[in-house]
Parts: structure tokens; sequence; C-alpha cells
């Protein structure tokens, strides 16, 4: 932010139109010769168009300027930046995101399940503070994309990388939950919490759900779970990203919310159904809420002062406005 110590002498701008007008329009200030028209016998004067016109009002130009930064520099202009500084640990949360097939279900208009989870996601991300934010997606395995981490900038570049279908068919819950809990394991954040959000029933990978649920208890990680999508028949678009093929069709989507339930209340954690937008954004706003930690904040303040350079600037104009009418035009000081 562009800030001034002495902003005072700005009212020497008041008195730059009457400096203006001195210069220019007073008839009486001097340095014309006073030349009877009558005695002239010719057609009158006129003033001719050159490059020394131009010249003269480019100079002209630049002196104003000049003067104009002058005082500018000595009003004190600096930056200032604000930055706070968390003095205490906030919380470390692995968000799992299900990059299945039926993510692709058309029930969260206008867009599918899988790009309005990402979308309250990235509201939910911008909405921390002092935290570290990590992120696995899973399909037929599980993939760690992003390590906790409090630059949420490239956490949402992270985010916009993923596309369904990326790691197969199948729906690899306790992989992706295993994968989260192993790197929350050693932290030594106050709290640590796992946010789940599928679709659909865990059948694949080499680790069931309720064993990875027994892990992350074991190592005080909360799990959140979130059912997403609604019971009804609903349209389904894919992608072959390869192929480019489009296949449409209609899907019925029935997860197992007993063991949803179960994974969430076996680490303390909770869960939540969410069969629309806005039901999906009250979800994760009551998990915003539940974890909230105090957290002990200092602001700093930065000030970088910028009267030199707007100083050189001024000073420069002047001084070529100077030279330009002494050398080039042959004025007389």
């Amino acid at each position: 932010m562009l800030n001034f110590n002495v902003p005072g002498w700005f009212a020497l701008f008041l008195i730059f139109p009457m400096l203006v007008w001195a210069r220019f329009l007073w008839r009486k200030r001097g340095g014309r010769v006073p030349f009877p028209f009558d005695i002239w016998g010719g057609d009158g004067f006129r003033k001719p168009r050159s490059w020394l016109t131009a010249a003269v009002i480019f100079t002209d130009a630049l002196y104003w300027l000049g003067a104009a930064a002058l005082v500018v520099a000595l009003a004190g202009p600096e930056i200032t930046e604000r930055d706070e500084v968390h003095l205490s640990r906030g919380i470390d949360i692995m968000i799992v995101l299900d990059q299945s097939p039926s993510m692709a279900a058309e029930d969260f208009p206008p867009v599918n399940r899988f790009d309005t989870a990402r979308e309250m996601i990235r509201r939910f991300i911008d909405g921390r503070s002092g935290d570290s934010i990590g992120l696995v997606s899973f399909g037929s395995e599980a993939v760690l994309r992003c390590p906790p981490t409090a630059d949420f900038d490239w956490l949402s570049e992270r985010l916009d990388e993923l596309a369904i279908r990326d790691l197969g068919d199948d729906t690899a819950i306790g992989m992706g939950l295993a994968v989260a809990a192993l790197h929350l394991a050693n932290s030594t954040a106050s709290e640590k919490i796992i946010l789940l959000l599928t679709d659909g029933d865990d059948n694949a990978g080499e680790i069931r759900p309720e064993t990875a649920a027994r892990l992350a208890a074991g190592k005080d990680i909360r799990i959140y779970s979130i059912g997403i999508g609604s019971e009804e028949e609903v349209p389904i678009v894919l992608e072959n990203s390869e192929t480019g093929v489009v296949t449409r069709g209609t899907i019925v989507t029935r997860f197992d919310e007993e063991q949803l339930r179960s994974l969430a209340e076996t680490t303390g954690g909770g869960y939540w159904r969410a069969n629309s937008p806005g039901s999906l954004e009250t979800v994760l706003q009551s998990v915003d809420a539940l974890e909230a930690v105090e957290r002990r904040v200092t602001v700093r303040v930065n000030s970088r002062p910028l009267h030199r350079p707007v100083l050189i600037f001024g000073a420069s104009l002047v001084l070529m406005a100077y030279l330009s009418r002494k050398f080039l035009m042959g004025e007389s000081p």
C-alpha cells in the first residue's frame, strides 16, 4: 500500500495553477517587446510552425512534470506491506478426494460432482489461516498430490491438475486414507485431520478403510467423511482422455453410509451426507468451524521508502528541460 509520511507538502499543488498562469498567461510578467502594429505595413505576424515550437511545449511539460515529482518526493512516499506472522502452530489437514468415474455424475448443477467438490475445497482452503493443508486423490490407487503446505496457491494448482479417471475406474478409499494418515503421522501439529470426499464404496486397494481408520486413530488423526451425491438416477458424461470419445448415460450411486460413519466415529471425527452444492458447502463450513484452534498472531509492518527514486526522477526532468533549452534551443539564462 502506498503511503505518504508528510502529506502536507501536497498543499504546494494549490499554487501550481497560479504559477502556470504567471508563466504563460500574465501579460505584465516581462520578456516582451511592445510594438505598435500600425507601423507595420504588412499582413501581420504569424507564429512559425516548426520543430522548435514542439520542443518548447515538450520542455515546458518536462519542467512542470519534474516540479510535480519533486513535490511528491517531499511528501515522503513509501510502500507499506503488512504480513501476519503466526506465533503458534495451526492444524495439519489432508484432503482426500475421490477421482473415480462416478464423480462425473451431473447432479450438482451447473457442473458435476467432481468439479463442485474442487470448488468447495478451494473455498475451504481460502478460509483457513495458519494451517498446513495437503492433498491426496484416489481411484484404483491413491497418490499424494501435495504434502501439507502453507502455500495455498501451489496447493490450488495441484487441485486444478486433477481429472476424473486419471487413477483408474475403481474406488480405493482405504488406500487414500492410508496415504493421508502416513503423511500426517509424524506431524507436530496439535490437531491433525483427514477430510474425505467420496461418492462410492471401497472396492480396490490392499488396505481396507477400517484398517486405515485404526491407523489414523493410533496417530491421533481425526477423519471427517463426506458422502457426495443423491440416491436418484442422474445423468453422467465421461470423456476418454486418450481417444476423446465421450460417453453419455445415467447412473445410480449408493455408497455405504454406515462405513463412512464408522470411519469417522473410530477416529473421533464426523460424517455428513451432501447431495447438492449448497449442502456440500454447508458441510465444509461445519468442518471449518469444528476445527478451529486458538492462534497467536502478530502483524509485521515493512516499509520501503520511495522518496529517493522520485526525487531523482523529478530532478532529472527539470535538468533535462533546462539543458534542452540552453544547448539545443540556444536560450539564454
